[in-house]
C-alpha cells in the first residue's frame, strides 16, 4: 500500500511537470541555426591536428560569423579566429583551424565560440507564419536579443601521458593501486572509481532506491504513474548500482575488505537481474574490483578467478585493456613473467597510444 502523502507528492509533481511543460512551450523559439566542432584525429602531444567548425543556417542567411576556439591553456591554434561570410538558409559554412596540443589534460575541451547577428526579420516572419498563438511573446523575445548572439560547441576529451588521447567516457579508467604494483618500475592495477559520487551520496540512491523497490512491489499500477509523472526508474535503479559500487570501492581503500566484498555480491546479484547492455561497463569494473580485493587480502587464486571472469564477460570489450593488464600484472607478481608478457601484449591492441603500456612491456623484455 503506497502511503498517502507519498500519492500527494506524486499529484503536485504531476501538476508541476505539466504547468511546466506548457510555460515552456510558449516561449521556445524555433531553432535557427547549429553549430558543430569535430577533430580529424585523435590528439597527440606536440602535433597539430585540424579541426572543423560547421555553422549551418536553418532560418534566414547569415553573413560576418565570427569564429575563435577557446583552446586549454598553453595549446595553440592556427589561425587564431576566422569568419565565415555568408551562409545562406539550408546551407552549411565550414571553416578549419590547426590545433597543437602543448600540455596533457585529465580532463578537457576545445570550445569553438561564432559571434553572429541572428537573422531577426527571417525568424520573426517564421513564428508568425507558423506560431500564431504564441506570435506575439515570441516576437517580442527575439525583438530583445542583443545585435549580436553567441553559439558555443565543444569537443570534450582527456590527453594523458599514460593513454594519450581519449573521448570522455565510462571506458575510461584513471586510478591505479600501486601498493599492489610489482616490483621494478610497474604502477599497480587500475580500477574505475566514480569520484563525482560521495560516499553519503551514493548510501542515499542506495536507500532510496530499496524504498522505490518496495513501493513498486506492493503497487503494480507505481511504475506506469512514476513513468506519467517523467521520472526515469531505469536511472534510479542506475543510481543505486553505481551507489553499490561507490560504497565497495570507498570499503576497499579503507582495507574494509568485509564490507566490499558484501557490496560488491549485493552488486553482481542486481547485474546479473538486468537485461539490458548499459550495465555492461559497470559489471566489467564490478569483476575487476572484485580481483582487486582478493588480491589485497593475499587470496591471488580467487583474484585471477574473478579478473578472468571479467575479461570472458565480453572479450571484445574496450575495457578488456584494463582487465588484461591487470591479469599480467597479477602474473608478475606471481613470478610469472612468460604469461605476465601475453597479457600484456593481448591488451595492447585494444587501445591505440596505451603508452603506460607499451613502457611495460619493454621495461618487461629488459628486466
Amino acid at each position: 500500500m503506497i502511503k498517502p502523502w507519498f500519492k500527494l507528492y506524486l499529484i503536485l509533481l504531476l501538476v508541476l511537470v505539466s504547468s511546466f511543460q506548457t510555460h515552456a512551450a510558449t516561449v521556445q523559439i524555433p531553432e535557427w541555426c547549429s553549430l558543430s566542432a569535430s577533430l580529424a584525429a585523435p590528439p597527440e602531444l606536440g602535433q597539430p591536428v585540424e579541426m572543423k567548425v560547421t555553422l549551418r543556417s536553418l532560418i534566414g542567411s547569415l553573413s560576418g560569423a565570427k569564429v575563435r576556439l577557446i583552446l586549454p591553456e598553453s595549446w595553440k591554434a592556427e589561425p587564431e579566429t576566422a569568419t565565415i561570410a555568408e551562409v545562406k538558409e539550408g546551407a552549411s559554412g565550414e571553416i578549419k583551424f590547426s590545433v597543437t596540443p602543448n600540455s596533457y589534460l585529465n580532463q578537457g575541451s576545445i570550445v569553438a565560440e561564432v559571434a553572429l547577428a541572428a537573422p531577426k526579420a527571417d525568424l520573426i516572419a517564421r513564428i508568425q507564419r507558423d506560431f500564431t498563438d504564441n506570435a506575439v511573446e515570441m516576437t517580442a523575445a527575439v525583438n530583445a536579443w542583443p545585435a549580436e548572439t553567441k553559439l558555443y560547441a565543444d569537443v570534450a576529451f582527456a590527453l594523458f601521458a599514460d593513454e594519450s588521447f581519449y573521448p570522455l567516457s565510462g571506458d575510461m579508467w584513471l586510478s591505479y593501486d600501486d601498493s599492489l604494483a610489482p616490483e621494478g618500475g610497474f604502477r599497480g592495477p587500475v580500477f574505475f572509481e566514480d569520484a563525482l559520487i560521495s560516499a553519503h551520496q551514493a548510501q542515499t540512491d542506495v536507500e532510496m532506491f530499496d524504498k522505490l523497490q518496495g513501493y513498486l512491489n506492493s503497487d503494480p499500477e507505481f511504475a506506469g504513474k512514476l513513468t506519467e509523472s517523467g521520472i526515469d526508474i531505469e536511472k534510479k535503479r542506475l543510481d543505486q548500482l553505481n551507489g553499490l559500487y561507490v560504497l565497495a570501492v570507498k570499503a576497499w581503500q579503507s582495507k574494509n575488505h568485509a564490507d566490499a566484498a558484501g557490496f560488491i555480491e549485493q552488486l553482481e546479484k542486481q547485474i546479473d537481474l538486468q537485461k539490458s547492455a548499459g550495465f555492461e561497463n559497470l559489471k566489467i569494473a564490478t569483476l575487476n574490483l572484485k580481483g582487486l580485493v582478493f588480491w589485497s587480502q593475499g587470496q591471488k587464486r580467487l583474484a585471477e578467478e574473478a579478473l578472468k571472469k571479467a575479461f570472458y564477460a565480453n572479450r571484445k570489450h574496450s575495457l578488456q585493456r584494463y582487465v588484461l593488464r591487470n591479469i599480467g600484472l597479477l602474473m608478475l607478481a606471481n613470478g610469472d613473467r612468460a604469461t605476465a608478457s601475453q597479457m600484456f601484449n593481448l591488451a595492447l591492441p585494444f587501445k591505440q597510444g596505451f603508452t603506460l603500456l607499451a613502457k611495460e612491456i619493454e621495461l618487461l623484455k629488459k628486466n
